[in-house]
């Protein structure tokens, strides 16, 4: 019975993987807006906790628009540029 029990929680686990890895979807931000965001900084934010790919910028944060790709935004934060859709304030692009 453990035996069963052991497999069937292996499984659980595998399929719950699969999901994670199919709702993930990777968004190349094209390299001119990337150029435009390193050669024009903007102030810099401060953003409590850690931003990573896939997070929400704060409502209350400013994004600075990006002129010839207007789905995107940026802020800077720690004298980093942050790339972010415009359409739901996720991170795209966090420079290295």
């Amino acid at each position: 019975m453990k035996r069963i029990l052991l497999i069937t929680a292996a499984m659980m686990f595998a399929g719950a993987g699969q999901v994670v890895a199919q709702d993930t979807v990777i968004i190349e931000v094209p390299q001119p807006a990337r150029d435009y965001v390193i050669a024009h900084p903007s102030d810099p934010v401060v953003i409590e906790g850690d931003v990573a790919v896939g997070t929400a910028i704060p409502e209350d944060i400013e994004l600075v628009p990006i002129p010839d790709s207007p789905d995107y935004g940026y802020v800077y934060v720690d004298k980093r540029p942050i790339i972010v859709s415009r359409k739901d304030r996720k991170v795209l692009y966090l420079s290295e």
